[in-house]
């Protein structure tokens, strides 16, 4: 059922991959307009194609909420799907009026700025998700039986 579903193993592993790449977006948002005046050549490269970027954010933010909804169902606290709400609004609005970056003339702030800040709500989710899953206790396994007889008790 969805409560197996919690208990997966790699579920934590997903949860540190998305802190992880969330994080190497939001760092990536703030140093590139940066790099781009330093080393004009990366501006033709896959690290300013659109397309690229695109791809990133929306496995970026259907990895959040994957995490964040099977993390819920662990521990509970729903609060943590609010981080990633707003995180994919943000990321989406700067998506959508992000100018297509080829040279240093089309660096644009803002859009830094807010994949940088939306990067860094779906990071802050990943966090939370899964500093609440560490506060659950494990479940233990049922008896094997009703009786406290039985070998398998002691």
């Amino acid at each position: 059922m969805a409560f197996e579903a919690a208990d997966n193993p790699y579920r934590a592993l997903y949860d540190r991959i998305g802190l992880v790449a969330s994080s190497l977006c939001a760092v990536h948002c703030i140093l590139m307009p940066w790099l781009l005046m330093l080393l004009p050549i990366l501006g033709g490269t896959i690290f300013t194609d659109a397309r690229f970027e695109n791809v990133f954010v929306a496995i970026s933010i259907l990895l959040a909420s994957f995490c964040g909804y099977m993390g819920c169902l662990k521990h509970g606290k729903w609060s943590v799907m609010i981080p990633i709400t707003i995180g994919a609004l943000v990321l989406f609005t700067v998506r959508l009026s992000a100018p297509p970056i080829c040279c240093l003339d089309d660096v644009s702030w803002p859009h830094a700025i807010g994949s940088a800040f939306g990067g860094s709500f779906l990071a802050a989710s990943h966090f939370l998700n899964l500093k609440f899953s560490h506060q659950v206790e494990p479940k233990e396994d049922p008896p094997c039986c009703p009786s406290t007889d039985c070998s398998a008790h002691e």
